[in-house]
């Protein structure tokens, strides 16, 4: 990926963490969460030097703050892991404007394919999603929700297994500072 795109996939997720794409130096030095997402994209550069350097940085880091999340994963803009303890198979797909609270885990069963995330999906704390399921986009995993089964798009889901408990009116009530389109026209998508 160009050093450009991954600026902008940087300032994408800064917006989701300050509600604005400003104070980068301040929030990478204060928090080692949103330090640990500039490795992961800056891994993704097409530069090879750069990309090995930044692999190193973020299996350092994500040792010490417990996210395993490896840098090919497809993943869009506005990613927001504001807390450790999150496992996401490397099969896996996120789309945009996702979030992952603490004690997330997303699996595969016996190597296979892994979850397909889709657009502003909320993943609450100690939620777990099995298999190669796909995860409609506008969705909520409620705490604690074990989803081994499609998630519709615009559904807040919770419990053992995942049921259906309502349908989500505005996304924004369960995720902050979400990021609009322009950062797709900004990408070219």
């Amino acid at each position: 990926m160009k050093l450009s795109e991954i600026k902008i996939y940087i300032k994408s997720d800064l917006y989701r963490f300050n509600g604005n794409d400003k104070q980068f130096l301040k929030t990478f030095f204060k928090n080692s969460y949103f330090r640990f997402q500039v490795y992961l994209r800056m891994a993704k550069s097409d530069v090879y030097a750069l990309s090995f350097v930044f692999r190193f940085l973020k299996a350092k880091l994500g040792k010490k703050v417990n996210i395993q999340l490896n840098h090919n994963v497809a993943i869009g803009y506005g990613l927001y892991i504001p807390h450790g303890n999150v496992v996401i198979n490397s099969q896996a797909s996120i789309g945009n404007n996702c979030s992952f609270l603490q004690f997330v885990s997303v699996g595969a069963i016996h190597y296979g394919k892994s979850a397909d995330i889709g657009d502003n999906v909320y993943i609450g704390p100690s939620s777990c999603l099995v298999g190669a399921i796909k995860v409609g986009s506008n969705s909520v995993l409620g705490a604690g929700t074990v989803a081994a089964k499609d998630v519709e798009n615009n559904c807040v889901v919770v419990g053992a297994p995942a049921k259906v408990i309502k349908k989500v009116e505005d996304i924004a009530m369960y995720s902050d500072n979400l990021c609009d389109d322009k950062w797709a026209r900004m990408l070219g998508k």
